[in-house]
């Protein structure tokens, strides 16, 4: 009968200790799981807490890591099609300038034409 008894108050888990700093024969495993049991209750409120403040920071951490990726996404997006644009409007003024060179040239050659030519008639 004393086993019993011993065993029900071995179950809260204080009554275990108890017993076994008594001299008495309850197992270390009934030990540890009370001392568990007293940790939870002394910190497990704020272990909780602490884990919990921890996914949301985890889950803020992400979703912000995200909206990173998509701003850093679009400032690329952006600055491709700025240098797209600048080719454009670069090579335009190539073509501009090519026309430009080649009308002067057309030009200059006319002016020494003439000038060539009104040597020979004098």
């Amino acid at each position: 009968m004393k086993g019993i008894e011993r065993q029900s108050k071995g179950t809260d888990g204080l009554a275990g200790s108890a017993a076994s700093a008594n001299g008495g024969d309850a197992p270390a495993v009934h030990d540890a799981a009370a001392i568990d049991q007293v940790r939870d209750l002394l910190f497990g409120g704020a272990q909780r807490s602490i884990e919990s403040n921890l996914a949301g920071l985890r889950d803020e951490m992400q979703a912000s890591l995200k909206q990173m990726q998509v701003d850093f996404a679009n400032e690329i997006a952006a600055v491709q099609a700025k240098v797209a644009e600048l080719e454009r409007d670069t090579e335009q003024r190539r073509l501009t300038s090519l026309k430009d060179i080649g009308a002067a040239i057309s030009e200059l050659g006319a002016a020494i034409s003439g000038l060539g030519s009104g040597r020979t008639g004098r």
